[in-house]
């Protein structure tokens, strides 16, 4: 009897020892459904709170740029470092290159984890001579003189400005003759006394044409084209706007926004820019001198993805320094240098 009293009472206690240690199937779900509310609050909190970081960490690349670009000008007399120079390259020599003298680890891009890439101005040169600065006379003497950057020295002037990497370049210079045979304007130059490159030439020497020629350490060719300035033309005392556009083999030179030379020849594929000024009496004043890049040497090339920086190099004055970052698919918060 005791027997089988025992086993009647200890069935339905051992059932619920059972029961008491496990979950039925509704109260499963309920955890599962709670859990996925959870996860739907917590996982867009979580993303928003990410993507802060991430724009926080850009905020910062950028001033960390901005102090080095700062720091770059209080060493060259307030001259700001074209744009070429502001991106990661450290594998360039040049001495002011950002990234290997200026920033002891260049700024990542959260967004990417790559470099942070200057994608902004395709300005690679600026100035309104207003200084010598990034000007470097390879024969006679130069000086500012009112504003205007003019030749002083008796024979031929030469000068070079720019960087030896440049390819794709528009040249924008605006000058006036006041007398003599002319003035001229160098682009892919090997920047040396005796110089190689093409050279534009405004030559009223040569029966008022504008001419373009290869130079070969000094020595001129023959015109590669040349067009005859129209009927009316004010060759003196009037300034000009010179532009000098070369994409490959593509040379294209336009004069008051007027197209007047168009020819192809890849003798030189790269180089920096320059100016010079004739011997025998001629007087030229240039007023500005502006290079613009799309390809090789300039920092505004590439797709930009979100985080990446832009600089914008447009002068020698701070109020023209500009340095930003990609907030969104299609625009760069752009602030002044601070």
């Amino acid at each position: 009897m005791q027997s089988s009293w025992s086993t009647e009472r200890s069935g339905p206690m051992q059932r619920r020892a059972n029961g008491s240690l496990g979950f039925t199937l509704i109260e499963l779900l309920i955890v599962i459904i709670v859990i996925g509310i959870l996860a739907a609050i917590a996982i867009p909190v979580y993303a928003a709170q990410r993507d802060k970081a991430k724009d926080a960490a850009v905020k910062e690349g950028s001033h960390l740029i901005q102090n080095a670009v700062m720091t770059y000008a209080a060493d060259h007399g307030g001259t700001y470092p074209a744009t070429e120079y502001v991106t990661y390259t450290p594998n360039d020599p040049t001495a002011d290159n950002l990234g290997n003298k200026y920033l002891d680890t260049w700024p990542r891009n959260p967004w990417t984890g790559q470099p942070m890439k200057n994608t902004g101005s395709n300005v690679l040169f600026n100035t309104d001579f207003d200084s010598l600065n990034g000007l470097t006379s390879l024969q006679g003497k130069w000086a500012i003189v009112n504003g205007q950057l003019v030749p002083t020295g008796a024979g031929e002037n030469r000068l070079s400005f720019g960087n030896s990497a440049w390819t794709d370049v528009e040249l924008n210079v605006s000058a006036t003759l006041n007398q003599g045979r002319g003035f001229g304007v160098y682009y892919r130059s090997d920047g040396k006394a005796s110089i190689s490159g093409y050279c534009f030439q405004y030559d009223p020497g040569l029966g008022n044409k504008f001419v373009v020629r290869k130079v070969t350490k000094g020595a001129e060719s023959a015109p590669l084209a040349s067009f005859n300035m129209p009927a009316g033309f004010d060759i003196y005392g009037k300034q000009h706007d010179i532009v000098v556009k070369v994409v490959g083999n593509q040379h294209v030179v336009m004069v008051d926004g007027k197209q007047v030379l168009s020819f192809a020849d890849s003798t030189y594929k790269s180089g920096s820019a320059g100016l010079r000024s004739w011997d025998g009496g001629s007087s030229v004043s240039f007023a500005s001198a502006k290079a613009l890049g799309s390809g090789a040497g300039s920092a505004g090339s590439g797709t930009p993805s979100k985080g990446d920086f832009a600089y914008a190099y447009d002068g020698q004055s701070v109020s023209y320094g500009l340095v930003g970052w990609l907030a969104g698919a299609s625009a760069f918060v752009i602030q002044p240098l601070q």
